[in-house]
């Protein structure tokens, strides 16, 4: 993509309570921003050609492509090995420190085992590229499907949700076990594998992408790529997903100051039960439309009983900008019914919540599933279960097939 000018172009998709920028913030394709990239362009590394085929997603800190990596021949008497990869490409201004947050990660994580669990990406390859708006570190991952965030995830099967979950928890669970904690687990992060991929050719795999949507720059010669809908992949056949982008991941011994996850879904380690319940539903489990403190904690409680009494005026308020720089804090913004459990509660509960929008459940797998969640989103962090006992639950849940 060309250089742009210094309007935005946006392109936004409304689901629900969710509303979704199909494509990045263009305004930052300066110096330090993104790399440039059209499709059909090539990337060159010291062993590699990656030609972009679609683009696959974007996000703050990087764009995502679709590429077909080339090795580059020694021999000319050899056949050229040719094969499908996902290229995250990260802005220029990361640094060095912050571009090699993710990376170190992901070696990490490698050196368990490249096999070591299956629901986890694995990094390929890594490398930078230089273009007009910097040095851009490169990560080559294997090629997966649309997100757990997409449209496309709401035709999938009971068996197919339970069995989603089922994955999650292992693999949350073995990053627990290893000291490592994602950070950003949202349903965005949650990407889907299709099942021999590698074996499709070229003009198999652009059907299964569907149409490159693209959006025209004004001011200057250019155009905008809007991410690949996978609109002729057939979901019946996805069995297993993978956590992606460590971008936000830290060690359990030493998290940072804030959460940088959206509210709804803080890091599993708050409440990896919000990523369950959306699995099963396909809705929040908090439904705020404006992150608001007091409204977010308002929206719990109706839901999920009184804030424990002894942390009552316990909140400093200011730590956390509630309050305008030189403005005293209010004295008392608790709202005394947060603690108390003889309110009446007029909105329905989680379980008819959970009933409602997942009915296609059996009416045990209703009445169990609530329990879970309510365990693992329990007020106060020691009464919250593991991800390991999650994991385990959810595997003793015996999950009827429905049709």
């Amino acid at each position: 993509m060309p250089e742009m000018g210094p309007w935005r172009v946006s392109m936004y998709q409304h689901t629900g309570f969710m509303m979704r920028e199909l494509v990045e913030n263009v305004e930052r394709y300066t110096p330090g921003g993104y790399h440039p990239v059209d499709i059909g362009d090539t990337i060159t590394d010291r062993q590699d050609d990656y030609t972009v085929v679609q683009k696959l997603g974007h996000g703050v800190f990087s764009t995502v492509w679709l590429v077909k990596r080339q090795r580059k021949q020694l021999d000319s008497a050899e056949q050229p090995q040719v094969s499908f990869h996902a290229l995250k490409i990260l802005r220029a201004d990361l640094g060095d420190a912050r571009a090699s947050h993710e990376l170190d990660f992901l070696q990490r994580l490698g050196q368990v085992g490249r096999s070591s669990h299956p629901n986890i990406v694995m990094l390929e390859d890594s490398f930078t590229v230089s273009g007009p708006n910097g040095q851009h570190r490169c990560l080559v991952f294997p090629l997966l499907a649309f997100s757990l965030h997409s449209d496309k995830s709401w035709s999938l099967t009971p068996s197919q949700r339970h069995h989603t979950c089922q994955q999650l928890a292992s693999a949350v669970a073995f990053l627990h076990s290893h000291n490592v904690c994602h950070g950003d687990l949202t349903p965005s992060n949650i990407a889907f594998k299709v099942p021999s991929i590698q074996s499709m050719t070229e003009s198999r795999l652009l059907e299964l992408l569907g149409p490159i949507k693209e959006e025209t720059l004004r001011l200057r010669k250019g155009s905008v790529v809007a991410s690949a809908s996978f609109s002729g992949l057939d979901t019946s056949s996805l069995a297993t997903v993978q956590i992606i982008d460590f971008g936000c991941a830290f060690s359990g011994n030493s998290p940072p100051p804030t959460s940088r996850c959206p509210v709804e879904f803080f890091q599993p380690e708050l409440l990896f039960g919000s990523l369950i319940y959306y699995t099963f539903t396909s809705q929040y489990m908090f439904q705020v439309g404006f992150q608001i403190f007091t409204h977010l904690v308002a929206f719990v409680v109706r839901h999920h009983g009184p804030v424990p009494a002894h942390w009552k005026g316990k909140f400093v308020w200011s730590e956390y900008g509630l309050a305008q720089p030189g403005q005293p804090v209010a004295p008392s913004p608790e709202p005394d019914w947060w603690w108390s459990d003889d309110v009446k509660r007029p909105t329905p509960s989680l379980e008819d919540r959970f009933a409602k929008r997942a009915s296609y459940l059996s009416a045990a797998q209703r009445d169990e599933l609530p329990r879970l969640l309510r365990d693992m989103v329990a007020w106060e962090p020691s009464r919250r279960i593991s991800a390991a006992e999650a994991d385990r639950r959810l595997k003793a849940l015996v999950f009827f097939s429905l049709g």
